[in-house]
């Protein structure tokens, strides 16, 4: 048996999936998945793509969803997407079956801190905080000790608060032996810091950032190193430790890591000095969060005093340079030379210039096969633009712009779908009306070529009836892998609500091929199923069939492979069919299995 299904597994290597682990995609943050091969700029319209299923969650989700394929689940291999809300839950659904309308495990924290909790001053935040930044993961084929979620979050403890990391075993949402630990640093308040930015894993640590909430006093910017396999912490930085603010939220995008293993993040207002407090600063960190260097634009006094913070964006490494880009609320847009950041001055930078209206909320660079690298950003009430990015400068005409300007913040939060430099797809989900910065508003994804961003190929009102996803999902970008997009959303209510929608092809041909080959093995009482891969096939599904009775056991399969049925005594056969776009094939040629009350043994059929 272990034999055949070695040889099954090997097969499926040409059916290789993407998984989405890491806030905007890569250590980067280009916010581009460059292996999508089943979505196109010619399925990707409203005849052949909407919605196929969406999942409602117990409150509202700010982080972007997160996936991780082939997770071995009680003797199949399953594809899992993560959702976290604000209500300190964290899902993990099946991201293919619209069938499994249960969570594969759901587990939450406790009662989470909220808005009302402190004198905060604004609604920064709508209602809960439970989670907020997007977890990593971590998995035993990248190396780690078992398929790992990480995720930090804020629970009321007896008369206080407490913020807690937690490391979650993917297959069950089970805290791993080492978890949970409590986040402690100098100075830190779990109620005043907001864990807003994504979590990073790198150099074998998960990194933590802090930021505030309405910038209520006393706060400060925080980053926080955990070893990975330990939770032991391993590093602190404190970027205003002799004065306040400088925090670290970037509308939710993590920090940046370079290949070298240094991390990158920019701060926004606070107290600088240059010495020890960096505020309105890129900063570049070593593995154990020394500071290795810094810039500080001129007029840095002038962005704290209006409120206009560097660090909206985060920073966005560009690959195949050694530029940095980043901007803040004046919607100028930063780019630094990671190898000599420069410090104080804007003359040490390649280049600052208007890039946007207003607030830059998110950044997402591709680099087309027909123009070159492209760099995308459509800020708070402004059209969308592109900039050519070329050697080691960013063009400042954009070579596109979209006609429409938003209404509001914080813009639109971007990712990038393409075959490398081929049918690249921007994807942008924004608030359809209004402003989004103290409520909830309707949200809309839009579709663009973009290599042509002028050209829309699809959006979700288009036909909102069948696609309308509720409303906008504050600062969380879709998540784009293997022929589906999801999305977050806030729900139906401005409060309280929260849902994730699943979109992809809709049919539009004959359904794949029945299985073949199905066999059985059984050890005992236990049966095991293995069958012949099929062409074109998305998931399968193993049904029993016993006294005209047909029980669906198991759907979203992604290898072919089932086991660990327990059966009951007589007979009873086995099915499988498998899916794709286009719908579900018919059943296999049924195998049947005959339980007796010999002794445990080893059965071939």
């Amino acid at each position: 048996m272990y034999v055949a299904v070695a040889v099954l597994l090997s097969s499926l290597a040409a059916f290789a999936q993407v998984d989405v682990l890491t806030q905007h995609n890569d250590p980067g943050r280009t916010g581009a998945n460059l292996h999508e091969t089943v979505l196109n700029l010619k399925n990707v319209n409203q005849k052949d793509f909407g919605l196929l299923f969406k999942h409602v969650l117990d409150d509202q989700i700010y982080a972007q969803p997160l996936l991780a394929t082939n997770i071995s689940i009680d003797g199949g291999t399953h594809d899992l997407v993560f959702l976290t809300t604000v209500n300190n839950s964290v899902y993990a659904f099946d991201a293919n079956d619209p069938a499994a309308t249960a969570p594969v495990w759901h587990v939450n924290f406790g009662t989470p801190a909220n808005l009302h909790d402190a004198d905060f001053g604004c609604f920064d935040i709508n209602g809960k905080m439970g989670i907020l930044g997007a977890p990593v993961l971590w998995l035993k084929r990248d190396g780690a000790p078992h398929d790992a979620l990480y995720v930090v979050a804020l629970t009321r403890t007896g008369g206080g608060y407490q913020q807690r990391l937690h490391a979650l075993d993917l297959a069950t949402g089970a805290d791993l032996p080492e978890s949970p630990t409590t986040i402690t640093a100098p100075g830190f308040d779990p109620l005043q810091q907001s864990q807003r930015p994504a979590l990073t894993l790198a150099n074998g640590m998960i990194y933590v950032g802090y930021a505030s909430h309405c910038d209520k006093l006393p706060y400060h910017g925080y980053l926080l190193g955990y070893d990975a396999r330990t939770l032991q912490q391993t590093a602190v930085l404190n970027t205003s430790p002799t004065g306040q603010g400088a925090t670290i939220w970037q509308s939710g995008q993590a920090p940046a890591v370079d290949a070298a293993g240094n991390i990158y993040v920019v701060t926004a207002n606070g107290d600088w000095d240059g010495v020890q407090n960096f505020s309105e600063s890129f900063l570049k960190l070593d593995a154990h969060l020394k500071l290795l260097d810094w810039f500080t634009p001129t007029n840095h006094v002038k962005l704290d005093q209006i409120d206009a913070d560097l660090g909206s964006s985060g920073p966005t490494l560009i690959p195949g340079t050694r530029m940095i880009a980043g901007g803040g609320k004046e919607g100028v847009l930063y780019a630094v030379d990671a190898d000599r950041l420069g410090h104080l001055g804007d003359e040490h930078a390649i280049q600052h210039f208007q890039a946007t209206a207003s607030h830059l909320h998110s950044l997402v660079f591709w680099e087309s096969a027909k123009r070159g690298g492209l760099l995308y950003v459509w800020g708070q009430r402004d059209k969308a633009r592109v900039y050519h990015v070329g050697g080691n400068k960013i063009d400042e005409t954009p070579v596109m712009t979209r006609p429409e300007v938003n209404e509001g913040h914080p813009g639109a939060m971007l990712s990038l779908s393409a075959n490398n430099g081929h049918d690249g797809i921007l994807w942008a989900a924004i608030h359809a009306t209004g402003d989004s910065w103290h409520e909830s508003r309707p949200g809309i994804l839009h579709a663009y070529d973009a290599d042509d961003v002028t050209h829309e190929l699809w959006n979700s009102l288009q036909n909102p009836a069948r696609d309308d996803c509720g409303e906008y999902s504050k600062m969380a970008p879709p998540t784009i892998a293997n022929g589906k997009v999801y999305l977050a959303s806030f729900g139906t209510r401005n409060i309280g609500t929260g849902q994730f929608c699943v979109y992809g092809l809709l049919p539009a041909g004959l359904p794949p091929a029945a299985p073949t080959g199905l066999k059985t093995t059984v050890v005992g009482g236990a049966v095991a199923l293995t069958w012949l891969p099929v062409p074109g096939a998305h998931t399968y599904t193993v049904r029993s069939i016993r006294e005209g009775k047909t029980l669906r056991l198991a759907g979203g399969l992604t290898t072919p492979i089932y086991s660990g049925i327990i059966a009951e005594l007589g007979s009873q056969q086995y099915t499988v069919s498998t899916d794709n776009a286009n719908g579900e094939s018919a059943a296999s040629v049924p195998v049947e299995v005959t339980i007796g009350d010999a002794p445990p043994q080893v059965r071939h059929h």
